[in-house]
C-alpha cells in the first residue's frame, strides 16, 4: 500500500456505519490518521482548516451538495490543494456519465458495494496515477507556478500512456490560463482537439475566448460541448455568464433553468439562476428560485448572507415588502459573525429604504457603507450589491458620490470580463456609473499590460514596482498576485546572486497583508516568502 501511518484521510459520508467501516479498512492497512464528516458543510470546514492527503467522499450526501458539487466548490475556491487525492464513492451506476461530463473530475471513483481489498486496490492505483504529477504539485505547493508549468511539459513528454499525458497537458493549460498565458494554453487545447473531440479541451478554448471578449465564438463552442456532453453543467454556467456579460439576461436565465434541471439541488447554481432572473427584471420569479436556494443552502457551509441579500433585493424590487423585517433580522444575525458585515448591513438598510420610497434615508445608509469599500475584508459580492443599490437612487440623490464609488469598486474588482459584465449590469440604470466602470476597467487593463511588457523586456524590477504601487492603490487581487510573483522572482534571483533583497521582501509583505490567505496560490507565495526569510535571517 502506498499509504503510511502518516497519511491523513478525510471520509465524507452521511451514513455513520459506512464511514466507520472505511476507517476500519484503512486502519487494517496501517492508515490511522482518518477523520469523518457527515455532510458537505462539515467537510468544507475541515478541508479549509486542515490539509488532507486523501478525501474519500460519498457522491450522495443527502440534503445540500452532493460529492461532485463539493469537489467543484472546493477546487473553484482555491482551498483544495491539487496534490490532495479525491476518490468518489457511489452506488449510482450512471456515475461514469456524470464524471465524464464534469470540468473538475475526481482522481478516481469506486462503485458500491465493494470489498476491503477492492477499495485498497483502487486507492493504490489512484495513488500511482497521482504520483505522476507529484513533481508539479510540489512546485505549486511552494508557489512556483512557472516552474510547475515547465515541469508539466516535461511530464507530458515522458508519459507512457494517454491518460497520464492528458492529465499533464490539462493541468499545464489550466495553469497557463490562470497566469494569463492565453495563447500558449490555446495551442495545447487546439492541439488536443485536432486529435480527438475532448469536451474539457473545447471548454478550455471557450473559456479563453470568453475572457478575450469573443462571446459568439465562445458560445458556439459551448453549444458543441453541451451537444457532446449534455450533463456538462459547467458549460451551461459559462454560456449563461457570457450572455449576462452581453446583457442577455433572459437568455441566461433560460440556460440556467436547464442546468438547474440537471442538478436541482445545487445551491450555487440555483442562486445564479435566481440572480439571472433578478437581473432580467423578473423579480417576482426570482423570489421563488432564491427562496429554493435558501431552503437548500441552509444545509451546507457555503450558505451565507449573500443569497439572503439577493432574496431581499428581489422582494424589494417586486414590492413584496411583507417579509423585509424578518429577512433583515436574519441577515443581521449572519453578518454579525463575519468580518466585513458592516457594508452589507448598510446595503440592506438602503434597499429597505428604497422599497419604502425613502431615497434620502437610502443615500445616508450608502454613504455610511461607502467607508468600507476599501476595507480588506470587503468582497466582490458585497461591493456589487452596494453598486446595485447605488444605481437605484433617484436622480439628484447621490449624483456626485455614485460615479466615484463605482470607479473605486471597478478598480478593485474588475479583474476580467465576467466581473466587468456583472458591474455593468448592476449599474445599468446609472449612465455616469457605467462610464466610471468602463474607465476603471481600461485603466486596469493598461496597468497589467504595461507591467507584463516591461517584464518581457527584462525590466523585472520596474514591472514589480509598478504592480506593487498600483495594487496597493487599488487593492486589486490580480495586480497583487502578479506583483507577488514578480517580487518573489526578484528576491530569489538576488538570493542566488548573494545580494540584499530586504526591500522587495518588504514590498511582498505589504501585498500579502491584504490578499486572501485562504487561496492556494497565496499560500504558495507565503511559503516562498517564509523560505526567503529563513535564509535572510
Amino acid at each position: 500500500m502506498a499509504f503510511s501511518a502518516n497519511t491523513t484521510v478525510l471520509i465524507v459520508d452521511d451514513a455513520l456505519t459506512m464511514a466507520q467501516g472505511i476507517r476500519a479498512i484503512l486502519a487494517m492497512a496501517g492508515v490511522t490518521q482518518s477523520e469523518t464528516a457527515s455532510h458537505a458543510g462539515e467537510a468544507s470546514n475541515r478541508l479549509r482548516s486542515k490539509r488532507f492527503d486523501v478525501v474519500l467522499c460519498d457522491y450522495n450526501l443527502g440534503k445540500g451538495m452532493n460529492g461532485q458539487e463539493l469537489l467543484e466548490a472546493m477546487r473553484k475556491s482555491g482551498t483544495l490543494p491539487l496534490s490532495t487525492l479525491w476518490v468518489m464513492i457511489t452506488g449510482e451506476r450512471n456515475y461514469t456519465q456524470v464524471v465524464s461530463a464534469a470540468e473538475m473530475v475526481p482522481d478516481d471513483y469506486i462503485l458500491k458495494p465493494f470489498t476491503s481489498q477492492q477499495l485498497l486496490d483502487r486507492l493504490e492505483l489512484a495513488v500511482q496515477r497521482k504520483a505522476f504529477l507529484a513533481p508539479a504539485h510540489k512546485l505549486l505547493d511552494k508557489g512556483k507556478t512557472e516552474q510547475a508549468i515547465q515541469a508539466l511539459q516535461e511530464l507530458a513528454q515522458q508519459a507512457d500512456n494517454r491518460q497520464s499525458r492528458l492529465g499533464a497537458l490539462r493541468l499545464r493549460a489550466e495553469l497557463m490560463v490562470r497566469e494569463g498565458q492565453y495563447e500558449q494554453a490555446l495551442r495545447i487545447y487546439q492541439g488536443l482537439l485536432e486529435q480527438d473531440e475532448i469536451p474539457w479541451a473545447k471548454m478550455g478554448v471557450a473559456r479563453i475566448l470568453s475572457e478575450q471578449g469573443d462571446s459568439p465564438q465562445s458560445n458556439a463552442l459551448l453549444d458543441e460541448v453541451i451537444a457532446i456532453a449534455p450533463r456538462y453543467t459547467e458549460a451551461y454556467d459559462l454560456l449563461a455568464q457570457n450572455m449576462i456579460d452581453d446583457g442577455a439576461y433572459q437568455e441566461a436565465a433560460a440556460v440556467l433553468e436547464k442546468a438547474v434541471g440537471i442538478s436541482p439541488r445545487n445551491f450555487t447554481r440555483l442562486h445564479s439562476y435566481g440572480n439571472a432572473l433578478l437581473r432580467s427584471g423578473e423579480a417576482a420569479k426570482a423570489v421563488d428560485q432564491l427562496q429554493r436556494a435558501v431552503d437548500i443552502g441552509r444545509h451546507n457551509s457555503f450558505f451565507g448572507p449573500e443569497v439572503l441579500v439577493d432574496l431581499m433585493q428581489a422582494r424589494s424590487e417586486s414590492g413584496q415588502i411583507q417579509q423585509m423585517d424578518r429577512l433583515q433580522n436574519e441577515i443581521s444575525t449572519q453578518l454579525g459573525k463575519r468580518a466585513g458585515g458592516q457594508l452589507m448591513l448598510a446595503v440592506c438598510r438602503a434597499m429597505a429604504a428604497l422599497a419604502q420610497q425613502r431615497p434620502e434615508q437610502a443615500l445616508s445608509q450608502l454613504e455610511e457603507g461607502a467607508e468600507w469599500l476599501r476595507a480588506a475584508e470587503t468582497d466582490f459580492d458585497s461591493a456589487l450589491r452596494f453598486l446595485a443599490a447605488t444605481a437605484r437612487l433617484p436622480s439628484g440623490h447621490g449624483a456626485e458620490q455614485a460615479p466615484q464609488w463605482a470607479h473605486t469598486i471597478a478598480l478593485r474588482f474588475a479583474d476580467g470580463r465576467h466581473e466587468l459584465g456583472s458591474l455593468q449590469e448592476a449599474a445599468r440604470q446609472h449612465p455616469a456609473c457605467l462610464q466610471s466602470i468602463k474607465t476603471a476597467y481600461e485603466q486596469l487593463q493598461g496597468k497589467s499590460q504595461a507591467a507584463l511588457e516591461q517584464a518581457n523586456q527584462g525590466q523585472l524590477e520596474a514591472a514589480a514596482d509598478m504592480l506593487h504601487r498600483d495594487a496597493m492603490a487599488t487593492l486589486n487581487q490580480r495586480l497583487g498576485m502578479y506583483g507577488c510573483a514578480m517580487l518573489l522572482r526578484i528576491c530569489e534571483n538576488r538570493q542566488q546572486a548573494q545580494q540584499d533583497y530586504a526591500e522587495p521582501l518588504q514590498a511582498l509583505r505589504q501585498l500579502l497583508q491584504w490578499l486572501p490567505h485562504d487561496n492556494e496560490r497565496v499560500h504558495g507565495f507565503v511559503r516562498r516568502r517564509q523560505a526567503l526569510l529563513r535564509h535572510h535571517e
